[in-house]
């Protein structure tokens, strides 16, 4: 668990960042067919970074050198229901804030409050009661809120500091421990739902759950393939991209692919060495100071290598790499920033990933790039190149006229129905090089097979 003087440095260095009182507002409850029936809660993460509270209805001002916040005052017998809670003033310092009032006292207060900045959560009636109290326009994903509280919040929480690397560490050997139990899991004529079962037990036995929705599937060409649909046979290939979420409410997200037979088809290993090859370049080039773009044309370069070998490529791989043809067979960016989201921040756009004066590539598959700073110390992000064969992409007529002098169609042909690899580890960028958080999870083929032989 992270400390509450980590939060209250935290709610510091935003007051000083910021010259104005700030309100942060924390989800609410959200139905789910029934007003009593709430949807999985998950706090705001902007909140959790400022209080590390998780409770329902909270609200947090920053006024005047003080952090005051709001929170729910649950009546006598509400303990039948929900079993009892503590008062207003044991939360004061269970969370190491100067004051807790009740929630219902928010717009009261804020009534003498001039200019108070605030941003978006992805909850309606949240933003709906924030626009009343600061008459700031609000909508998740479209009006984010005060770009002057929003560009504080993304310059502290870019860089991870040691508290949360440990929160993060620890989580780790738990999802490595789901990455092995999905493994031994795995046999022809299983099913998808067993395998995310082995998966989702490992985390849920340790009081965890996902990060987000995790992916299994025998379909991995289907990038966010989130269904678990399919039987298991004998020549596919499973991936697996999953991630623990710790207590504290930070992320892990890996991917591994593995057959769903204990042997390696010739062509399956072939394509998976390639892809592991492509991300232990990408890693390499995770160094401070080094453009992320750079990072990803590293990938890129090697998965064109593989496609020139395979006799798929007619170009060189240069011209593959510049043209974007090789995106045919990788059409995504090589990773992103991740903390307390698994796609940090990206509830604010391109604005914590872009710096001013670049913008999104044009170009085919670069164009999903979703990170393209100058690498610092202490970013954490993902690198997770992959292969995967598309049909949507391989039988759509405006690429195949843009790509056709690029590839031997009747080779690209005979891969239909492969499916689809990427291999993905937490990187952080340090003064002595890359660190691969996730790097005890099973991902060089002589690992994985021995990983399932000891079932």
């Amino acid at each position: 668990m992270i400390s509450k003087e980590f939060y209250r440095d935290r709610r510091r260095e935003l007051s000083r960042l910021m010259e104005r009182p700030i309100l942060l507002m924390g989800m609410g409850h959200r139905a789910r067919n029934l007003p009593m029936n709430h949807v999985p809660f998950r706090q705001d993460s902007n909140f959790l970074y400022c209080t590390g509270c998780k409770e329902a209805n909270s609200a947090l001002i920053l006024y005047r050198g003080e952090s005051i916040l709001f929170l729910e005052d649950h009546p006598v017998e509400d303990a039948l229901w929900h079993g009892s809670v503590s008062s207003l003033e044991e939360r004061r310092v269970q969370y190491g804030v100067d004051r807790v009032l009740p929630h219902t006292e928010l717009e009261q207060f804020c009534a003498t409050i001039p200019n108070c900045a605030t941003l978006a959560v992805a909850d309606l009636a949240v933003n709906q009661r924030a626009q009343k109290i600061t008459d700031l326009a609000l909508s998740f994903g479209h009006e984010i809120g005060d770009l002057e509280l929003i560009d504080a919040l993304i310059l502290l929480r870019r860089k991870i500091q040691d508290e949360e690397l440990q929160d993060i560490r620890r989580t780790m050997p738990i999802t490595r421990a789901a990455h092995i139990a999905a493994m031994r899991a795995t046999r022809p004529e299983s099913h998808e739902r067993i395998v995310a079962a082995a998966f989702h037990h490992e985390l849920a036995k340790v009081g965890l759950e996902s990060a987000y929705r995790s992916i299994v599937t025998v379909h991995g060409e289907i990038l966010h393939n989130e269904h678990y649909r399919h039987s298991l046979k004998s020549g596919q290939l499973l991936l697996l991209d999953g991630g623990a979420e710790s207590s504290s409410g930070y992320a892990t997200d890996i991917t591994r692919t593995w057959p769903v037979d204990r042997m390696w088809e010739d062509r399956q290993l072939r394509a998976y060495k390639a892809v592991l090859a492509a991300q232990e370049a990408a890693i390499a080039q995770v160094q401070v100071g080094n453009r992320y773009r750079n990072v990803h044309d590293a990938a890129s370069s090697v998965i064109a290598e593989f496609l020139k070998a395979e006799g798929l490529l007619r170009i060189s791989t240069q011209e593959a790499v510049s043209s974007g043809a090789h995106a045919l067979f990788f059409p995504h960016g090589i990773g992103h920033l991740i903390g307390l989201d698994v796609h940090d921040m990206e509830n604010f756009g391109d604005r914590p990933a872009y710096p001013p004066g670049r913008s999104r590539s044009e170009q085919f598959g670069t164009a999903y790039l979703r990170l393209d700073l100058d690498l610092e110390a202490r970013m954490l992000v993902t690198i997770e190149p992959g292969f995967y064969v598309v049909p949507s992409i391989l039988q759509d007529e405006r690429l195949r006229s843009r790509f056709h002098d690029a590839y031997h169609w009747d080779r690209v042909a005979q891969w239909e129905g492969f499916g689809g690899i990427r291999i993905e580890d937490n990187v952080l960028c340090t003064t002595e090089g890359p660190d691969v958080l996730s790097q005890s999870i099973p991902k060089h083929p002589t690992e994985i097979d021995a990983c399932r032989m000891e079932v």
